[in-house]
């Protein structure tokens, strides 16, 4: 009677060893599985080493910055957003920086929210701080050393981008 008990003792031992090998098999081939998947998907979504040059943008300024730019004489044309002439604008500009002596010019826009301190209804460009500029719509400024030396507002920006853009031929 022992004997059948180390019998059935053993048999009962061997059968929970070969049900844990089996369960240990099982959850190794599920997650191997999902492992594979896994990797396979991840290795889809990566792009194909696509390199993409930052570039930084020196030509728009705020206006809080209009008098602080690093050259001695520049151009500065800050836009309204509900101006109709700024593709006329932006033509001029592009001839006038392809000239040989022409200045460097910046933009800024009115409308940006950093610089809706400067919108009023009446322009003001007597200043002994920047805070103290008005502008009341687009605006083309000419800086020379550090300090407003002229600036056109309305039709008489086209007329001096018309001006600085002449060749000196006609």
């Amino acid at each position: 009677m022992a004997k059948e008990k180390n019998i059935k003792k053993a048999s009962y031992n061997d059968n929970e060893i070969s049900k844990l090998i089996k369960l240990v098999v099982i959850v190794t081939v599920i997650f191997l599985a999902f492992y594979a998947i896994t990797y396979f998907v991840n290795k889809k979504d990566e792009p194909q080493e696509e390199t993409t040059t930052s570039t930084i943008q020196y030509d728009e300024i705020l206006i809080g910055n209009l008098l602080t730019q690093p050259n001695d004489e520049y151009y500065v044309m800050i836009y309204d957003n509900d101006d109709y002439n700024k593709v006329v604008y932006d033509a001029y500009l592009s001839l006038y920086s392809q000239k040989e002596d022409s200045l460097r010019y910046y933009t800024a826009i009115l409308n940006n929210p950093f610089n809706e301190i400067f919108k009023s209804d009446k322009s003001n460009f007597i200043i002994n701080e920047i805070t103290d500029l008005k502008l009341a719509g687009s605006t083309l400024i000419k800086i020379s050393n550090k300090k407003i030396d002229k600036y056109y507002e309305g039709d008489s920006i086209i007329e001096h981008l018309k001006e600085i853009t002449k060749d000196e031929d006609e």
